[in-house]
């Protein structure tokens, strides 16, 4: 091997192990009871219906309710670079793109947009048989217009 194609090799090497360390956004983590959502201003209170966004270069958005998530990108448009819901039986993080979202009045959110996320559309459906409702996939959920819950 002459220097040149050794060089390539190196150049090739370095681009490789930069690509190798850009790494996914993580969800955030929530401190329940202390911090507030980025659309509604309520504290978040329940890990259920809690979700996250990223945006490149800002601290992450924090929701307390899958509805307010939605609000809020209706709104303003960011340019997310991961969305992130709880999975409500299991209550760990899912990136919104894979999960599964009922859409039910008789789910009980935070704010009453009754939606709730599970990792699995098996899951969904169960709890759909027992609620009624919509499964719809964050793609359908992105597109649809919710109707604003009514309070009091």
């Amino acid at each position: 091997m002459n220097r040149r194609e050794f060089l390539g090799l190196l150049a090739l090497a370095a681009l490789a192990g930069a690509c190798a360390h850009r790494t996914e956004p993580e969800p955030p983590d929530i401190r329940y009871g202390r911090d507030v959502c980025a659309e509604c201003g309520m504290i978040i209170g329940d890990d259920r219906f809690a979700a996250a966004a990223s945006v490149a270069g800002a601290d992450p958005l924090l929701f307390d309710d899958i509805g307010c998530l939605l609000v809020y990108r209706q709104k303003r448009r960011p340019a997310w670079a991961a969305v992130w819901v709880h999975d409500y039986e299991s209550r760990s993080w899912v990136r919104a793109e894979g999960a599964w979202f009922l859409l039910s009045p008789q789910v009980r959110s935070p704010m009453g947009w009754g939606l709730a996320a599970f990792a699995d559309s098996t899951r969904a459906r169960a709890r759909q048989a027992d609620l009624g409702g919509e499964v719809l996939t964050w793609a359908e959920l992105e597109t649809r217009n919710l109707t604003p819950p009514r309070h009091g």
